[in-house]
């Protein structure tokens, strides 16, 4: 049997603290429930250029543009719950894209 993937993923925010604590929280738990396992890091958006290329994704509460060799998303609705489900939907559909790396 194969063993079950986990993807990195970095949630960032300005301060990488409170912001993407909270979008690795509810990303995690949405994950689990679709069978999808996850290790998130928490981290300022300063920091990721140092470790971008480390992860599957990047979900980040600003709009970061295609600056990294990674996927990113904007995690807006994970904050305000508006469009959750499609950002959550897009987020496994780019996973299951990297299922083969």
């Amino acid at each position: 049997m194969a063993a079950i993937r986990k993807y990195k993923i970095a949630s960032v925010c300005g301060a990488g603290l409170a912001t993407s604590t909270w979008i690795a929280n509810k990303l995690t738990q949405s994950l689990a429930e679709r069978g999808i396992e996850a290790d998130i890091t928490e981290m300022k958006i300063m920091d990721l250029a140092l470790s971008a290329g480390n992860f599957d994704l990047i979900v980040s509460a600003s709009n970061l543009g295609n600056v990294y060799d990674v996927p990113v998303v904007v995690s807006t609705s994970i904050l305000t719950g508006i469009g959750f489900e499609d950002t959550v939907d897009e987020i496994v559909e780019i996973l299951k894209g990297k299922e083969g790396e």
